[in-house]
């Protein structure tokens, strides 16, 4: 039956692996009924729950779904896989041969990671490039990339690795720096058998192929920043600049109603009646004193009475803050 770790098991085993000591002390529940546990060959194979890991899956599943469909010019759907935790000799022993296997640093962290790609998404995307439509079935078992099908594909992770420093941004900045590319998987085995590795990725399916792309990091690399990682809300810092412009302009272009009141008076209904041409009304306000300038319903600034280019004008001398105005 498959275990899903709490936060606690997961703060102690990278605890471990930054000290180097794991407390592998089996707990008796009841007296007489303690057993030996071989934790080196212990095989670990357990789903996680980091938010931080999921925003940047989602994040980069829908970036990669846009960008693959447009590259292969057919729908494309991704699906996440769920995080898993194992060792790193167990998850590459379950890698196929061929299997296009890129290793890349992400940088600052500290380690090597491992970009895979499944051979028959490889050759989609190869096909592809070389102006393909007809869909084949290639047979993949006993056979290796070409040199020109490993540099085609290098534009894809290319493309992979620009979207992935993008969906790491919101949790920590990150720039995934290329090692090398290799198709067996003993010759990448760039951690000891042992290391624990976090396995994230995607389930990646066309009309008649499918696949997965996965990625895999050594869980020692995120001790640093695992209380980033294990943040449940991210705050969005990257703002796309076409929307940002687009509401900085209907803001700017918003119309708002602007009163310059020289001053007030009271006076009652029957002199109103009898008000004639030629009359004075009495204001609150000395002519040398600033007049109120409101806008729509609040009093914004103070200015001064004058003309400008034959036109009656108010002249800002000062803004006025919250409580000048009578704000709350």
């Amino acid at each position: 039956m498959e275990k899903i770790l709490s936060q606690e098991e997961i703060d102690a085993l990278l605890s471990g692996l930054e000290s180097g000591k794991i407390d592998v002390t089996p707990e008796a529940k009841e007296e007489g009924q303690v057993r030996p546990f071989d934790f080196k060959n212990f095989a670990i194979s357990t789903r996680l729950k980091i938010p931080g890991i999921d925003v940047i899956s989602d994040h980069l599943a829908r970036s990669l779904r846009l960008g693959f469909s447009t590259l292969l010019r057919e729908m494309v759907e991704l699906s996440n896989v769920p995080t898993q935790m194992e060792r790193f000799k167990d998850f590459m022993n379950k890698i196929p041969v061929p299997t296009s296997i890129h290793i890349f640093k992400l940088e600052p962290l500290k380690g090597n990671a491992l970009l895979i790609i499944d051979a028959p998404l490889v050759f989609v995307f190869v096909e592809r490039f070389l102006g393909g439509g007809e869909r084949k079935i290639v047979k993949v078992e006993g056979r290796e990339f070409t040199p020109i099908e490993q540099r085609l594909i290098k534009k894809v992770v290319d493309m992979i690795f620009l979207e992935l420093e993008k969906a790491w941004r919101n949790i920590y900045p990150v720039k995934p720096k290329y090692v090398r590319g290799e198709v067996n998987p003993q010759f990448a085995r760039v951690l000891q058998p042992e290391e624990t590795v976090l396995v994230t990725g995607f389930n990646v399916d066309l009309e008649f192929v499918s696949g997965k792309i996965l990625f895999c990091y050594p869980l020692s690399a995120f001790q640093p920043i695992k209380e980033k990682l294990y943040s449940p809300y991210q705050i969005e810092e990257v703002i796309d600049s076409k929307w940002k412009r687009a509401i900085e302009k209907s803001i700017f272009d918003s119309q708002i109603l602007i009163r310059a009141i020289l001053g007030k008076g009271q006076i009652t209904i029957g002199e109103l009646i009898h008000l004639e041409k030629g009359d004075v009304l009495l204001l609150d306000k000395k002519v040398d004193e600033p007049v109120e300038i409101w806008i729509d319903d609040t009093l914004k600034m103070l200015g001064r009475l004058g003309v400008y280019k034959k036109h009656y004008a108010v002249q800002v001398e000062r803004f006025l803050i919250q409580k000048e105005n009578g704000g709350g």
